[in-house]
């Protein structure tokens, strides 16, 4: 009887094996689908947002975090005051598997001066995207690109 349950049971898995194997093209990137990160930055200073201020908020590939090449999706959002909140939306074909990317962002005046800034990229899980805080420090004369 017992012979007869672990052949039986061996029967129906064989197929469902093979076709997982058979849905794998043997492709080791396949493009996901786009990913849409949601939070909001702010800074602790009690300063008031400059009117026409904007803030940039970009996602980067940590390996190359401080290079302008690193950044696979940006983009800038109106500050009228603090938390400024964002949405960003990543195209799955810039997404590489196995790769960590952190958020950084910057808030910037009307003359596109910097204001304040994030210290180190905020670390992201794009595979299961929570709602960001991104926390903003002032810029003492320094100059992004």
């Amino acid at each position: 009887m017992r012979r007869m349950c672990l052949s039986v049971c061996a029967a129906l898995t064989l197929p469902l094996a093979a076709c997982q194997s058979a849905d794998k093209t043997g492709s080791t990137s396949s493009p996901a689908s786009s990913v849409t990160l949601e939070g909001q930055a702010s800074y602790l200073e009690r300063i008031a947002v400059t009117p026409g201020s904007m803030l940039h908020v970009e996602v980067v590939d940590m390996r190359h975090a401080e290079a302008r090449l690193g950044a696979i999706a940006g983009d800038k959002f109106t500050a009228s005051r603090v938390p400024i909140p964002f949405r960003l939306t990543i195209e799955g074909a810039k997404i590489e598997p196995n790769v960590q990317y952190g958020v950084r962002a910057s808030l910037r005046d009307v003359d596109d001066r910097l204001q304040f800034k994030t210290e180190q990229p905020v670390p992201i899980d794009l595979k299961a995207p929570a709602p960001l805080e991104i926390r903003l420090v002032r810029a003492h004369g320094e100059k992004i690109e």
